[in-house]
């Protein structure tokens, strides 16, 4: 009877290890599930921080080549700034484009003496060359002072009935919004108001739109 009572002992010792074993493992296996969603969650956090630090590092190189590219543009509109455009003007073969605007300057626009009034420091025609029944390429001239430039823009107006038209030359980027601001233009000077596109923008009345 003893050895039964002891045999029932040692199995019970057995089996209470084997539950605490047993009760182990589940914490284990609990703590390790824990883990992992902790690993997880670090990852994605991770994850989401080098997204992050990427989506910035993007914006940043976006904002740096947009002030680059407006740098790049704003010189190129400097170095335009003595320049005209000169539309319709007819081909020749072996022509001179300096010669050909001193002569449209005296002839065409009355500038008295152009040739030794006006110092052009070189001019050329725009674009390949073309059939002759296609529309003349323009010619831009670059002047040696502003004020010549801006003197012969002011005497434009003596082109009329002709043809020939004369304008500013700007980079493509400033030019694209200036076509924008044209319809403006032309409804703000339809309504009576004194209007006019410097660079780009348009100036109404004491009032700007643009860029």
């Amino acid at each position: 009877m003893r050895q039964i009572h002891q045999m029932f002992t040692t199995m019970m010792t057995k089996l209470e290890k084997l539950d605490a074993i047993e009760a182990d493992m589940k914490e284990m296996k609990h703590s390790l599930e824990f883990a992992h969603a902790e690993i997880a969650d670090l990852k994605k956090e991770n994850d989401t921080s080098k997204a992050n630090q990427a989506k910035e590092k993007i914006e940043k190189l976006e904002q740096d080549n947009t002030t680059l590219r407006n740098k790049i543009v704003d010189l190129q509109a400097r170095s335009m700034r003595d320049n005209l455009l000169f539309f319709n003007i007819p081909e020749r073969d072996k022509e001179n484009t300096t010669e050909m605007i001193h002569e449209l300057l005296e002839t065409k626009m009355e500038i008295h003496d152009a040739r030794n009034k006006v110092k052009i420091d070189r001019s050329h025609r725009i674009g390949r060359k073309r059939e002759r029944n296609q529309k003349p390429r323009p010619i831009v001239v670059k002047f040696n002072y502003h004020q010549d430039r801006e003197y012969v823009q002011l005497n434009t107006k003596k082109l009329k009935g002709t043809k020939i038209g004369v304008s500013e030359q700007f980079p493509e980027e400033i030019e694209s919004i200036r076509k924008t601001l044209y319809p403006e233009l032309k409804k703000a000077r339809a309504e009576g108001k004194r209007a006019r596109i410097v660079r780009d923008k348009l100036i109404i009345e004491g009032h700007n739109n643009g860029s």
